[in-house]
């Protein structure tokens, strides 16, 4: 029997850490859920109790089966494919964090909001759990929203428990992800403009090329091309203040081509050719 709990909000707090339960869902999936991703500060939790099938996260591939517990957190590009033959049974629930890094000392709600995605084997017994918690959800007893509060905070606790006791299959850690990563961009533009890519960013950061893309256009309301052409440009200028450089040498030290697509690219940023501003030293 499939159960909905839609468009609520269960407020919980651990450790330091303000959670709302939005969505409470416990469903045969029948088809396939195409690719989506979560908003910032948002995580899944899925839990299988039965079937199988195949999830697709952040472009790689795992077999999904009976016990698998996972967890798609902010910018995880994920589908699940259900075997039509054994359709997967999940228990999920959709949380929003309202995160206060001065007041969080708890290691396990830090454990839990630094994956951005995680994937094993469940080892805390935690169907139990859900059990009890739309149990409470579908009885609607006196104080059922505290029981379903506590319930929240064992579920959220187990699996980050799951994070410590059990070998995943793969896990992608990303503590404090948009302001760890905002250095590793910083400099990379700063000192490595000339041969700037976007694969080779994504691999520094530990992201997919598509997280790496919309995490720069979070943070700096560019693209990754745009950022890039914004980096060489602020070199060009200094560059351009050497008297001993010539545009041919200065063209090449920016990763340009040749010194025609370096000027054209310098005219169209600054309005003005660099050659001409080589000249009146801007």
């Amino acid at each position: 029997m499939n159960h909905y709990f839609n468009n609520i909000d269960i407020p919980f707090s651990i450790g330091g850490c303000n959670f709302h339960a939005v969505n409470i869902i416990s469903s045969s999936i029948d088809t396939d859920i195409p690719l989506h991703t979560h908003g910032v500060n948002c995580y899944e939790i899925h839990f299988i109790s039965n079937g199988c099938g195949r999830l697709i996260a952040d472009g790689n591939e795992y077999d999904i089966s009976t016990n698998i517990l996972y967890v798609t957190g902010p910018l995880c590009d994920h589908a699940q494919l259900t075997d039509k033959t054994s359709p997967m049974y999940e228990w999920c629930i959709y949380l929003r964090a309202e995160q206060n890094n001065s007041e969080r000392s708890d290691i396990l709600i830090d454990q839990f909001l630094s994956h951005n995605f995680w994937i094993g084997k469940d080892d805390q017994n935690i169907l139990p759990i859900f059990e009890r918690l739309f149990s409470e959800l579908k009885s609607k007893s006196a104080g059922y929203t505290n029981m379903a509060k506590l319930i929240l905070s064992e579920i959220v606790v187990s699996v980050a428990r799951n994070y410590f006791d059990s070998p995943a299959e793969t896990a992608l850690s990303s503590s404090d992800i948009y302001e760890r990563s905002s250095l590793i961009i910083e400099e990379y533009f700063l000192y490595e403009y000339s041969s700037a890519n976007l694969d080779e960013l994504s691999h520094r950061l530990g992201l997919s090329t598509r997280q790496t893309q919309r995490l720069i256009e979070k943070n700096y309301g560019s693209t990754f091309s745009e950022k890039k052409e914004q980096a060489r440009m602020s070199a060009a200028r200094l560059l351009l203040s050497d008297d001993s450089l010539s545009l041919s040498e200065i063209s090449k030290r920016l990763g340009f081509s040749s010194q025609e697509y370096f000027s054209s690219s310098f005219k169209k940023f600054y309005g003005i050719s660099p050659s001409h501003f080589k000249n009146i030293k801007l």
